[in-house]
């Protein structure tokens, strides 16, 4: 690809192991990458994906947080049936909709501004925040009346595959950030599903899950945390406790969280796995109840976005004093990146000089989750603590 300005032009074809199959689907899919207008294939123990025309060679760079390998080709591919598709079936089902509501010359402008992305959590489809709010899409449903809307909504979620419809708004700027999803079709917002063999349950209304970071559930999942204690400090619903607790096999799990909304989905999750003797939860705000696991962790994992700063301190304390992991979540300008780990690394070995720490402290790894917005990437800095002594 080096050199080219357009992907498309060599290559519309992804492939991968077969078993990284749903993942890699669900990267593309996420950042709009995916050709769902054609059939993806087998071959042997490799899947191949078809990619859209028209790609930019820098619009791949969401592959670099991927645990395993790709390659690109250039493959014929079958057109997917209009039952799979959809995409297609979105188009149809709002054109039909539209037609038999309004003039043909109202809305013609409106089938390219359709939606291109959701999330689907269980049943509940989740849109984007920018689905039906362009100017015109807007100006049209100001004129509907209320079962007009009812229609429309059916319409989407019956095309999508779901069986509820809600719509994604920006996080809310509380203490929580709280999820402000409006819930256009569906009496709730309670959704159940299985992430990687884990069961999770929680009101997507109330509290966020991003299924973008599922390459990054996986990779801790699969981290072997055998007979360690490991503090959560962020545990949300359970995004990283519940696959530490139940894939990692951790010995325990102490799990921190203060929106009552997480923790009643968290709590849910805990019944449903069979987790209750390994996980304790801590409920209210980390900075006064870290302290109370001072010197028992053997792994600390630091989730919160944009920044987790003003935790580090604790969780060099929550370490025992022969030391142990910390899991740094970040957003960091990809330009960035280099000398942001090593100001990190500088000030996690001040605080554990502060606190009597006597540890070498080293980066065992960058991990490029994905990218948070234009040139910020959503970063995980697994960082090793240990004693000189030893």
């Amino acid at each position: 690809m080096a050199g080219s300005d357009s992907v498309s032009a060599s290559f519309n074809a992804i492939a991968c192991p077969l078993i990284q199959g749903e993942t890699l689907h669900l990267v593309l899919d996420e950042h709009n990458l995916l050709d769902s207008e054609s059939k993806p294939k087998r071959r042997g123990e490799t899947l191949l994906l078809p990619l859209r025309l028209g790609l930019r060679q820098e619009q791949f760079g969401v592959l670099d947080s991927l645990s395993f390998e790709t390659t690109f080709s250039h493959e014929e591919f079958e057109k997917a049936e209009a039952s799979n598709n959809p995409h297609a079936s979105l188009q149809r089902s709002i054109e039909r909709w539209l037609n038999a509501n309004f003039a043909a010359e109202e809305w013609g402008v409106l089938i390219p501004q359709l939606p291109h992305k959701w999330e689907r959590l269980g049943d509940l489809i989740i849109l984007s925040e920018q689905a039906f709010e362009t100017p015109e899409w807007k100006k049209l449903l100001n004129r509907c009346s209320k079962s007009q809307l009812e229609s429309l909504w059916k319409n989407v979620t019956e095309a999508l595959s779901g069986g509820r419809l809600g719509r994604q708004h920006p996080i809310a700027k509380d203490t929580f950030r709280s999820s402000q999803t409006e819930l256009l079709l569906g009496d709730n917002g309670w959704v159940e599903f299985l992430d990687h063999g884990v069961r999770f349950g929680f009101d997507a209304t109330k509290v966020m899950f991003s299924s973008g970071n599922i390459t990054e559930r996986r990779r801790i999942g699969n981290i072997s945390m055998n007979e360690e204690v490991v503090v959560d400090a962020y545990a949300g619903v359970g995004y990283y406790t519940l696959h530490m607790a139940h894939r990692s096999k951790a010995m325990h799990v102490h799990a921190f969280e203060m929106n009552p909304h997480s923790i009643e989905g968290l709590q849910w999750a805990i019944e449903a796995n069979n987790l209750k003797e390994k996980i304790t939860v801590h409920q209210g705000d980390n900075h006064l109840l870290l302290p109370s696991v001072y010197g028992q962790a053997d792994r600390c994992h630091l989730g919160l976005l944009p920044s987790s700063e003003h935790v580090w301190e604790h969780a060099i304390q929550c370490l025992k004093p022969s030391g142990g992991w910390l899991h740094i979540h970040m957003n960091v300008q990809e330009k960035d990146i280099v000398s942001w780990r090593n100001e990190t690394l500088g000030k996690l070995r001040t605080l554990a000089e502060v606190h009597e720490r006597k540890w070498f402290i080293e980066s065992q790894n960058l991990e490029k989750v994905k990218w948070f917005s234009p040139r910020v990437r959503h970063v995980v800095l697994d960082v090793y603590c240990r004693s000189m002594d030893v």
